[in-house]
């Protein structure tokens, strides 16, 4: 199976189980999850980082307001947040 195959089937096999874990883990590091609106989260495949979500949310801070759509990558377990962790590195490693 070449490395292409093998990308596609695992994002096909566990990609929408990880979106659905990635958001609740990134709800859980909000001010207020139920606010939170996600924007092109999709699953991806890579050897080093298995099968992650990568996309944006936009939430709401301690004052009510939203700070604009922020990346993020995770697994479904910890969240690699914009604007609080340091995501150049997992972006492109995990996103591109």
């Amino acid at each position: 199976m070449s490395a292409a195959e093998k990308k596609a089937q695992q994002e096909r096999w566990f990609g929408a189980e990880t979106i659905v874990a990635a958001e609740r883990a990134v709800r859980g590091e909000l001010k207020d999850p139920d606010a939170a609106q996600f924007q092109g989260v999709r699953a991806n495949y890579t050897e080093e980082f298995g099968v992650v979500a990568c996309g944006r949310v936009n939430a709401k801070n301690e004052f009510g307001g939203y700070t604009g759509f922020r990346r993020f990558v995770s697994g479904g377990k910890s969240v690699i947040l914009e604007g609080r962790d340091n995501i150049a590195d997992a972006w492109s490693g995990a996103c591109l």
